[in-house]
């Protein structure tokens, strides 16, 4: 049972990692000068936590079979805390994800929209001036 209350551990102390992983995805987002490279390393960062937890998971769910012990563990007091907290922290990253990727989605549509403008833009006006300023 003890490897199942640090199983649970290790799953909380990932949800913190990714909740301030997502948070600082949040605030380079809304900065208006958003830094590509910089939201791919966080994104990279994301994903990498996202497969440790999905491997503690996995762990977990194998430890629940063998311990026939299964959420919400309501006859197991620590188990059942540590089961609330993961919960209670994964519905909040889940808005707070869903928040960011609103923001992406908005970012690049209005990059897209600015490329489509510029464009059409660019194809109509396509005079060629020489040295002098003359047509």
């Amino acid at each position: 049972m003890k490897k199942l209350i640090n199983t649970l551990q290790k799953i909380d102390n990932i949800l913190v990692l990714i909740n301030k992983i997502i948070h600082e995805e949040h605030i380079n987002l809304l900065d208006s000068k958003t830094n590509i490279k910089k939201l791919f390393s966080i994104i990279e960062k994301k994903h990498y936590l996202l497969n440790k937890l999905n491997k503690e998971r996995k762990i977990q769910i194998s430890l629940e079979k063998i311990y026939n012990v299964f959420p919400p563990y309501l006859e197991y007091n620590e188990l059942n805390n540590y089961s609330n907290k993961i919960v209670n922290k994964c519905i909040f990253l889940n808005k707070i994800n869903l928040e960011n990727k609103k923001l992406i989605k908005n970012k690049f549509y209005l990059n897209q929209n600015f490329l489509n403008l510029y464009k059409s833009f660019k194809n109509k006006n396509n005079t060629i001036y020489d040295v002098h300023g003359n047509l």
